[in-house]
Parts: C-alpha cells; structure tokens; sequence
C-alpha cells in the first residue's frame, strides 16, 4: 500500500492551516519581508522631532533631507521546527483526520513561538539598542498605584504615543484586570459584545493575548510602524523511511525572525504584582 499521509504537500498544507489558525502575528507586524539568505540588515530612520515637521520650503531653497541607513547589527533569524514520526501500522489503519489535527498543532507551536519572538523583540530590541520604553503605574507620567491597574492609566499610557496611535494592546495575565475594569462592564459595552461578538478594548486598541506576555506587562504598539517580520524560508517538509524499522518521517521546519522599524511605535507597561488580599481573621 501507498500512504499519502506524510506526503510533503499534505504535511506543508497541514501545517500551514495550523499556523493560520488563531494567529494573532498579522495583527503585530507593519510588514513582512521574504530573504534567500540567512543574513538581513533592516532599515532604520531617526528623524529629529524638528524633522518631523513638514515645514515649508521656499521657491528654490534647498528640501529638508530624512536619511535611511541600515541598521548596525543583523536580524537573529530562528528556526523552529519539528520531526514526526510514524508507523507504518498507524498510518495504514488510522483515519487521515487524525494526523491532521496533529499536523495542525505542530503548525500551531511554530506560530506561538514566532509570537513569542515578535515580542521578546518588541520589549527589548532587536540588538540595535532599540529596547521599548518602560512605563510604571503609580511613576509619573502614569497614574494610579503600583500594582493596580485604572483606566486613568491606561489613557495615560495611550497618551505618550504620539505622534503614533496606540493601536494594538498585547497582553499575557493582564488582560483579565483589563476586563475587569468598570469601563469595560457598562451597559454600552454589553449591548456591542451581544450585537456583534466583539469586546469593547480600551481606546480603541485591538486587544491580544499571548502567554509569552510577562506577568504583570502591557506592551502598546502601532502596529502600522513598529515591526518587520523577516522569513528566510516558508514552511518546509523533508520526507523519508526507515525501511528496518518500517517507520515514516517527517521534518516540518520554518526559519524567522524579526526587526523594529520604528523604535517608539511600541512601548511597555509595567502594572506590577497585584496586592495582595487581607487575611480573613
């Protein structure tokens, strides 16, 4: 007999599905970039906050410059993947759908890391010394008490993006505080979760939840300016047997990573532990 079920196509399809499923990378990246090397320098640009402004440019005078250089160190690419080994006897007497919901999953643990390292590098750089500014509840510019969370300092925290919009919220054990907050339970709220199955977000903001998120962090990001993501090679399936022990392999890899583009598009909020309930007497 002939199986189909580690077919690299079937594998790659597979995989694919289960990285698409539940992804939340699109929602965090400005722009992707495909290479055919293992070496990428991204682009960066510093403008001057009088750069920023457009000023006018009288007939005939010179046209304010913004330079565009590359950047100092190279994008870290990782490669994650995955080796799935089967038997003849499990492949011959069990139903296609089950290795598809196993292929799906291995496709799933490689977005989830890809996740996790979109932001390790939004929180602390991509090695240009481009690390998010940190923000602390209950430090100025922040309102509130360390450890607390208010939606007085969550507009506060909104507040120091611009000229950029704070346009997307990833959050790991914080985003049960975010909900809990009165703003978020009145009746307005309510009415637009029943009517279009949608949670109303502070701002605006699309709302993400990722384990990799320390405990306690908020990181805010213009999703539109603040990350590059770098693929050095799509999904990939290499196949074979081991004939002596009727065995079929294959190995499902994928190598990524990831740049700034504009360092102060994404910034951290720190909430700090939670405090800590009164023993009951």
């Amino acid at each position: 007999w002939e199986s189909a079920v580690l077919f690299p196509e079937y594998v790659a399809r597979a995989v694919h599905q289960g990285m698409e499923e539940n992804d939340i990378l699109p929602q965090m990246i400005a722009t992707e970039t495909r290479i055919s090397g293992l070496d990428y320098r991204s682009l960066a640009s510093t403008p001057t906050e009088e750069e920023k402004q457009l000023n006018l440019v009288a007939e005939g005078a010179a046209i304010p410059e913004t330079r565009v250089h590359t950047q100092e160190n190279l994008v870290q690419l990782h490669k994650r993947g995955r080796m799935l080994v089967a038997s003849y006897e499990a492949i011959q007497f069990q139903r296609l759908d089950l290795f598809s919901v196993t292929l799906r999953q291995i496709g799933a643990y490689i977005s989830r890391m890809q996740v996790a390292d979109a932001i390790d590098v939004l929180q602390n750089g991509d090695g240009n010394e481009n690390a998010a500014p940190v923000y602390t509840v209950g430090t100025d510019p922040i309102a509130g008490t360390a450890g607390t969370l208010t939606y007085e300092a969550l507009v506060d925290f909104w507040s120091q993006f611009s000229p950029y919009a704070m346009n997307t919220l990833v959050v790991g054990d914080a985003m049960a505080r975010i909900l809990k907050l009165p703003e978020m339970q009145d009746g307005t709220a309510g009415l637009t979760f029943q009517g279009t199955g949608q949670l109303v977000t502070p701002m605006g903001a699309t709302l993400l939840r990722s384990s990799a998120v320390p405990s306690g962090t908020i990181l805010g990001l213009d999703r539109n300016y603040a990350l590059e993501m770098v693929r050095a090679s799509d999904v990939l399936v290499e196949y074979d047997k081991l004939i002596d022990r009727q065995l079929e392999r294959a190995a499902v890899t994928s190598i990524a990573g990831f740049a700034k583009i504009f360092p102060p598009a994404a910034k951290v909020l720190q909430i700090g532990p939670a405090p800590a309930e009164p023993e009951e007497p």
